[in-house]
């Protein structure tokens, strides 16, 4: 007996088959899922569908419901009002026509006509309130109409107050008001028709009696504010107005701060170039080319400070001479200057050093004289304020508080030009005097003010006083130790050649 082996190649294809039928079964069941997954989305896309158009269903069946709700609410409320109307108004003419009526019939007419006749007497008025009604509604003029209505009413309530036995009052005054109550409904129509297209203004805002009471000012402007804006929120208009108010506060400390500023830098300014003024004086007396550099730096301060302050007004009288001044001087300058022509070298050049022989004292100290006597007869110190003295003729302010030595020393230099003419014309300079001179160049000081100024010009003027003697008694003393003739000596043996 033989046994049978297995064949490779058999048992290869056997294997394939089985593999093959695997893989068959394989994509079978994918097919199926597949198919099952297709056919739940397809079911479930059909039941959303079938959600989303019930529901749009619904919606529009809440919004057919809403809508018919809505209309018949509003003709209900149309029916209400016109209810309401027509039982007042209709009403009222029901009255008017019975009391026209018991008119013709007192006067004999039959009862058919009676009726007849007092419900056209009363229509008529009604009749013209429509007509105005509807000119009204239209955009026409209703006035004339209106009023002829009124008439009309008030002949039919004439009619029945003159001939209705009973109770005449009742029906005259229903005649009267029939027009003005149709009218009345025409007006309200009217305005709605007005609000609707924006052609009326909205309503003022209602503000608290309590807030009226206590608060009227704001209140006040916040309601005119907001009339004038078409603003119906008070909150908003009390905000604007609170708002505005603050802002203006602000500027107004940013316009206090400035001017602050700009005031302490022009006393700043006026302050340097006074005391710049001061020591020129000092050191130059009023030599014209002194007084042209303070000029210059009084132009320069007017062209550089506008940045910084308004308007700066030096005080031209105190530092400066002015053209008056210089043209009253130029005639004494002239004979200075012929005079010096005569004198020798050494004359002029003692002549023109006058400085130096004012500012050295006995004691051989370097303080200045005039200096000196300014703070003597201020009795302290400035107080760095500074007179605004202006030129075009303003009178001087002081604030109220006195002016410290500074402000009359500005004056100083056309002080003594006054006290020289003065002293040329023979007469004593008194605190009156200085006043008038003063106000005849177009300044206005006050007495305290002018009475310091006249102190410092004799202060000054006895300084110079005093500096001319000792600059006469040093050259004196010059002379005799050069061994050459005193002043005495010189004099005698000019009035012997003389003779």
């Amino acid at each position: 007996m033989s046994l049978l082996t297995r064949s490779p190649e058999r048992e290869q294809a056997r294997l394939e088959a089985e593999r093959l039928r695997i893989e068959q079964d394989r994509l079978r069941a994918e097919a199926r899922r597949a198919r099952e997954v297709d056919d739940a989305e397809h079911r479930a896309e059909v039941e959303r569908r079938t959600r989303e158009l019930a529901a749009d269903e619904r919606e529009r069946s809440r919004a057919r419901w809403t809508e018919r709700r809505s209309q018949w609410t509003d003709r209900t409320r149309a029916v209400g009002r016109l209810a309401v109307m027509s039982t007042t108004n209709l009403g009222v003419n029901i009255v008017a026509v019975a009391g026209q009526f018991l008119v013709f019939q007192a006067l004999g007419w039959p009862t058919p006509t009676a009726v007849m006749a007092a419900a056209i007497v009363e229509s008529v008025a009604v009749y013209v309130s429509w007509h105005a009604h509807v000119a009204l509604r239209e955009g026409d003029s209703a006035f004339r109409l209106r009023m002829t209505s009124y008439l009309i009413g008030a002949a039919a309530a004439y009619l029945n107050y003159s001939h209705v036995p009973q109770t005449p009052e009742l029906f005259a005054a229903c005649s009267l008001a029939s027009p003005w109550l149709w009218s009345m409904h025409s007006r309200h129509l009217h305005r709605k028709d007005l609000r609707e297209q924006s052609l009326i203004d909205p309503r003022a805002p209602k503000f608290s009696v309590l807030r009226w009471a206590l608060h009227r000012k704001e209140t006040f402007a916040a309601f005119k504010w907001a009339v004038g804006e078409g603003v119906q929120s008070p909150q908003i208009a009390v905000d604007v107005i609170r708002t505005r108010r603050n802002t203006r506060m602000a500027w107004q400390s940013v316009e206090d701060a400035q001017t602050a500023v700009i005031a302490a830098q022009r006393a700043q300014l006026e302050l340097s170039l006074t005391q710049l003024a001061a020591v020129s004086q000092e050191l130059h007396g009023m030599d014209p080319d002194a007084a042209a550099a303070m000029d210059g730096i009084a132009r320069f301060v007017n062209r550089v400070g506008a940045g910084l302050v308004p308007e700066y007004r030096p005080a031209v009288a105190g530092v400066l001479e002015s053209a008056d001044e210089t043209r009253t001087n130029a005639p004494d300058e002239a004979r200075t200057n012929v005079a010096d022509g005569t004198q020798t070298d050494g004359e002029r050049k003692s002549a023109r050093r006058p400085s130096s022989a004012r500012t050295k004292s006995a004691g051989g100290q370097s303080r200045t004289r005039g200096r000196a006597a300014v703070t003597a007869a201020d009795g302290g110190r400035t107080n760095g304020r500074t007179v605004r003295a202006s030129v075009s003729g303003r009178t001087t302010r002081t604030g109220g508080r006195s002016a410290g030595t500074d402000d009359v020393s500005r004056l100083l230099g056309l002080g003594r030009n006054i006290r020289a003419e003065h002293e040329r014309n023979g007469v004593n300079l008194t605190r009156d005097r200085l006043s008038a001179a003063l106000k005849g160049r177009g300044l206005t000081i006050s007495n305290d003010r002018a009475g310091r100024l006249l102190a410092l010009v004799r202060a000054d003027a006895s300084s110079a006083t005093d500096s001319a003697d000792e600059t006469a008694s040093s050259a004196q003393e010059n002379d005799t130790a050069d061994g050459g003739p005193s002043g005495t000596e010189h004099a005698d043996e000019t009035a012997s050649s003389a003779n």
